[in-house]
């Protein structure tokens, strides 16, 4: 303050009492004065006498609202004529004489004059904004508001005079000015509000922090939760924060969060009101965020670093304390309940650290504590998740919710948690978020079908698809089959898609693969109550299409892949059922795939494994779909005899032996244009001159299970050949037989012609011989004709359609025997075990036929022990006069009553025409085929 001594030492007492004198009189308007010699006058009187200080204030709002009406008047003449008026040069001269003065004294004597001034004129500048808010269009937004009054000379010189007060205390005391705008914003809010706003943006940091200290500071002395809930302090409090969070919302962030670890330190230096305050301070900043949905926002952010079950269980032992600020413990927890429900931000934060104190173990304090603890947690969380129940199901979902949605990815994980607390929370939330956006909830199933590890987490998964929140109705979903058919569906596309663009194989699905399985064998128990809609089968049906496009291109899962698609044992007859083509057509070629794949597997039981799983998908294919048992016989056929797989089953691939024939060829054709070589021309190569003769080029790999792969290959073809239904003494379709013999001529015969089943006259294979030794060497070079010819032989009639073959073989095998010359049965050369070795393998395949009826049948007993022109004579006179004149057709064998096609051997028997050469031969050799020729021609069984 400004002493008396002082004033009469500066000025003049007579002087001052004129000056006072003018003023009044001007001030009265009792005379008239010019406005700026007045103001002038009491510029002088406020720096020199104290006294008049209340009176000078009270002429300079007269002054300052005087400007602000012509200011406010001229506005509005703009806005009807669109004309603006002139500024008024008297109003500007006197305000700027005002704020030059105060301006002066604020800086000269800050501790004296700013906590005054700075009351002063935010009172007027309330009065001002709360008198003139309805005219000139200033009830408009905030920011428009703030730029129409700091537009106008007088509340602009006012602000910054209030400015110049706060920042000249920016370093003492701001107590004062920070206290008396909270009471204008009480009185005059929300008209004052822009005041606030440009006052808060000025010194954000320092108006926050001093904002919540006075706050916290009126809201100690409430007396009942009602008057703190409805102080209008509290509410003004709240309102400069929010006009702040636009700009500022970190700095409200850190200023709270400051204020509430002010409030867990004890010192030694607290006073009892600190005390009162810092047990005050939870419950104040929880009133705030209550009346704020900005300010809950912020402070929700990052709950996890600002919130611990240790500080939770520091906070519990003020609960008594908090009371009086909110009634009852249960007004608390209802609270506290609807703050959580609130949240937009971090909501799964909160979630998780009631989940904390619920799985809580250790706590500093005694047991019962903890205990509480939990209880308390437990029921708040059961409070929350039915809240929010209740909301999603009314179609009015909470707030939390939004934050929810926002944190899928931690929500996911929640999902996986070994806690079953954790886990089915986590689930819980899934069903709301599925509720509101099923798009949602596909990706949280799609993470727990790729991630879950354990039984526990699959029944969550399944809990989760049937729960009654969840719309089944709702388009798309339920024309997919479902939302379990749309997660099948986007990662089954995602890697296929993945593997045709990049190649790589996708070693992630691995638990998926498992996972899906698992399903598909609790759905087939029975025991699954959830799984009695068949949703799993269901959506594995609907996704068919690229599952099994899947499985013809996956090695990594290709066993899983097979285990799956055997599971849901498709298709089935006369089933509800019905796949389409494209299905039937991926599945069957995709499950040759496999079996070729299980070939080449190193693992012997999960090979075996693999083999059976083939046969079943193949039977079900084939018996169901002609189409698929063509694309099943021709696929295995062609794979297993002519591509690379043909060495799996002991093939000889003369590739290079290929290439040098055709370079002979062309050498030919160089030496001498003259040779006539037709478009059909054979070249017959036994090697290159100088270099010897030709080799036989070895597999690049050795194959030890070729036996066991041939074996499982008959296997696979019988599963397409099947019956739909076993019966007690044939398993094989006639027709498929048939279909196959057909294949086996198609792939082997180079032509058409000359396939007819009838043997024309021996000679005429002089026609046929270049075919016949391509035949030949087909067998020579894939050992696998022999079995699939024996095969067939097995199941008569169907060998009869491979006449073709037998009748190549035999021809080559006369020319060949008829080469030999001289040799005999004691030549121990190659060619000649060769020769004998495929000699017994056609008669063998042609006696297991019953084309050859005895004792023809028996000739492949004799061979061995006669001379080559006697196996010439056989072959020509026996084999080859019987099947001319008998053409091996289906009408030769009868059917009993069993299914069985057969030939009775005993009515079947040949004429003596063509057994009379075999006689006499073994006559001749009776000294080695004695008891044969007994067997063959004495001991014979007579027919009645």
């Amino acid at each position: 303050m400004i002493s008396h001594s002082t004033v009469i030492r500066n000025v003049p007492q007579q002087d001052l009492l004129s000056e006072l004198r003018f003023f009044i009189r001007g001030a009265t308007k009792k005379e008239k004065c010019n406005p700026l010699d007045l103001t002038k006058s009491a510029l002088t009187l406020l720096k020199c006498l104290p006294a008049s200080r209340v009176a000078i204030f009270e002429y300079f709002c007269k002054v300052f609202e005087n400007a602000s009406l012509n200011y406010i008047e001229g506005i509005e003449t703009e806005i009807k004529t669109g004309k603006l008026p002139p500024i008024s040069e008297a109003d500007e001269l006197v305000i700027s004489e005002i704020h030059v003065v105060l301006i002066t004294l604020i800086t000269e004597n800050a501790t004296a004059w700013a906590p005054t001034i700075s009351t002063w004129s935010l009172e007027l500048l309330g009065e001002i904004s709360t008198k003139y808010s309805g005219r000139a269009h200033i009830s408009s937004s905030l920011n428009e508001t703030l730029q129409l009054w700091m537009a106008c000379r007088a509340t602009r010189t006012l602000v910054d005079i209030n400015t110049k007060c706060l920042s000249s205390l920016i370093h003492s005391d701001t107590e004062s000015c920070i206290s008396a705008l909270l009471d204008t914003s009480v009185k005059h809010s929300p008209n004052f509000d822009w005041v606030v706003a440009h006052v808060g943006s000025c010194f954000p940091n320092t108006v926050i922090t001093r904002v919540l200290s006075c706050g916290l500071k009126d809201f100690c002395q409430n007396k009942s939760y009602d008057q703190g809930r409805n102080s209008p302090k509290l509410k003004s409090v709240v309102g400069i924060l929010g006009h702040l969070a636009g700009s500022h919302v970190q700095d409200i962030r850190k200023a709270i969060l400051e204020m509430f670890t002010w409030s867990l330190r004890e010192t030694f230096e607290d006073t009892d009101a600190s005390r009162l305050q810092k047990k005050a301070t939870v419950p104040y900043i929880l009133q705030l965020v209550y009346l704020s949905s900005t300010l809950l926002s912020s402070i929700c952010t990052d709950t996890k670093n600002t919130l611990t079950v240790e500080i939770i269980g520091r906070l519990y032992h003020f609960i008594d304390d908090w009371c009086k600020y909110f009634g009852t413990p249960e007004a608390l927890e209802e609270l506290i309940t609807t703050l959580i429900l609130r949240c937009e931000k971090g909501g799964i934060q909160i979630i998780n650290l009631l989940l904390k104190c619920i799985l809580v173990t250790k706590l500093r304090g005694n047991e019962q504590l903890k205990s509480d603890i939990i209880e308390k947690a437990k029921e708040i969380l059961q409070n929350v998740l039915q809240e929010t129940d209740e909301s999603v199901r009314h179609s009015n979902p909470v707030n939390i919710m939004s934050s929810f949605s926002k944190e899928v990815h931690e929500i996911n994980n929640m999902l996986l948690d070994p806690n079953v607390i954790v886990s089915e929370t986590a689930g819980q939330l899934v069903v709301f978020l599925g509720h509101i956006n099923p798009a949602t909830l596909i990706k949280s199933i799609t993470y727990l079908i790729q991630n879950a590890t354990t039984s526990d987490q699959l029944a969550l998964l399944l809990k989760v698809l049937t729960n009654e929140l969840i719309d089944k109705t709702s388009p798309p979903y339920s024309e997919k089959g479902g939302h379990f058919s749309v997660v099948l569906e986007q990662i089954l596309s995602r890697n296929i898609e993945k593997f045709f663009t990049s190649n790589e194989e996708n070693a992630d699905l691995s638990q998926m693969w498992k996972n899906l399985l698992t399903l598909l064998k609790w759905e087939k128990s029975g025991q699954v109550t959830l799984l009695n809609s068949h949703i799993i089968s269901r959506a594995v049906q609907a996704n068919l299409t690229n599952l099994t496009s899947l499985f013809a291109s996956e090695v990594l899962h290709m066993h899983i892949i097979a285990d799956i698609l055997d599971s849901i044992e498709i298709p089935i007859p006369n089933d509800s059922y019905s796949p389409p083509i494209q299905v039937i057509l991926n599945l069957t070629q995709s499950t040759v795939n496999y079996f070729f794949a299980c070939c080449k597997d190193d693992g012997t039981s999960r090979k075996i494994r693999g083999f059976r799983k083939v046969c079943r998908m193949l039977k079900r294919l084939c018996t169901y779909s002609k189409v698929a048992k063509v694309l099943a016989l021709r696929e295995l056929l062609e794979r297993a005899l002519f591509r690379s797989d043909n060495i799996l089953f002991e093939a000889n691939n003369n590739e290079h032996d290929d290439a040098s024939e055709k370079m002979l060829l062309k050498q030919n054709k160089k030496i001498n244009k003259t040779i006539p070589l037709t478009k059909h021309s054979s070249v017959f190569n036994g090697g290159i001159i100088g270099t010897g003769k030709r080799k036989s080029v070895a597999s690049d790999e050795l194959f030890t299970d070729i036996a066991a792969n041939t074996y499982q290959l008959i296997n696979a073809i019988k599963a397409c050949c099947a019956l739909p239904e076993d019966n007690k003494y044939t398993d094989m379709s006639l027709d498929s037989m048939t279909l196959l013999s057909l294949l086996l001529v198609q792939f082997v015969s180079p032509d058409v012609m000359y396939n007819g089943l009838p043997w024309p006259e021996e000679e005429f294979s002089k026609v046929t011989m270049e075919r016949d030794l391509f035949i030949r060497r087909m067998f020579t070079n894939t050992p696998l004709l022999w079995e699939l010819l024996s095969f067939v032989a097995v199941y008569r009639p169907a060998i009869c359609y491979c006449s073709v073959l037998i009748r190549a073989l035999t021809a080559t095998l006369i020319h060949q025997w008829k080469s030999m010359g001289e040799q005999s049965k004691d030549d121990d050369s190659e060619n000649y075990r060769m020769l004998m070795d495929t000699t017994v393998k056609v008669i063998d395949v042609m006696a297991l036929g019953q084309l050859l009826p005895p004792p023809l049948s028996s000739i492949r007993d004799v061979i061995p022990f006669l001379k080559c022109y006697e196996i010439v004579a056989i072959l020509r006179e026996c084999v080859w006069a019987y099947m001319r004149d008998h053409i091996p057709s289906p009408a030769l064998f009868g059917c009993d009553s069993n299914g069985i096609h057969w030939r009775d051997p005993i009515l079947a028997r040949p004429p003596e025409i063509y057994t009379n050469s075999l006689r006499i031969i073994m006559q001749r050799n009776i000294k080695s085929l004695g008891h044969m020729y007994a067997q063959m021609f004495i001991n014979v069984p007579k027919h009645e």
